[in-house]
């Protein structure tokens, strides 16, 4: 009979299994496994990112009120007034690619529409900065655990996940029953 652990390495072997076929067929995916992104939310965090360092690529989202010190690919999904600086906008995300990454339609937030990216695009190391989703539970409860579902995502397929800034982002929980 099988565990539910049993059960759960077994779905995720699956995935993983998957999850190499698509990016091994898919074009789209290039490696880097020497580059690091840095994925800025708004917060003034974002300003302890890696801005000088050339081994990071500087991803961003929407609108800042305050002007950065570099980036290299802007976000903005929204249908609504995107931001006429964005390079990857709601025209040219690749929705397709992403969802048969995951499966299906996971997304509620920018930032794990930047996080899906990075994967699809062969990052290795993706960094977390100008987030910090357990100020405001309430509104940002489901966009927390979604972010959280794809850094999961992303850890199990080796790829590591740095919030320097808030660690509840990344953080492993303690062992149930120990």
């Amino acid at each position: 009979m099988f565990t539910v652990f049993s059960i759960l390495i077994f779905t995720t072997i699956i995935a993983v299994i998957k999850i190499k076929r698509f990016i091994s067929r898919n074009t789209f995916v290039r490696l880097e496994t020497q580059k690091k992104v840095a994925i800025l939310g708004k917060l003034p965090t974002k300003f302890l990112a890696p801005f000088n360092d050339k081994t990071f690529t500087i991803w961003t989202m929407n609108y800042h009120k305050e002007p950065l010190p570099r980036v290299d690919l802007w976000f903005d999904i929204h249908s609504k007034n995107p931001n006429p600086r964005a390079d990857i906008t709601r025209k040219n995300y690749p929705f397709k690619q992403a969802e048969e990454l995951l499966g299906g339609n996971y997304f509620n937030n920018s930032v794990s529409y930047m996080i899906a990216f990075a994967i699809l695009s062969g990052y290795r190391t993706i960094y977390l900065y100008g987030m910090k989703f357990n100020n405001d539970k309430k509104v940002r409860f489901s966009e927390y655990q979604n972010v959280r579902e794809l850094i999961f995502f992303a850890k199990g397929l080796g790829i590591k996940v740095v919030a320097p800034v808030d660690e509840i982002m990344t953080r492993d929980y303690k062992r149930y029953g120990l």
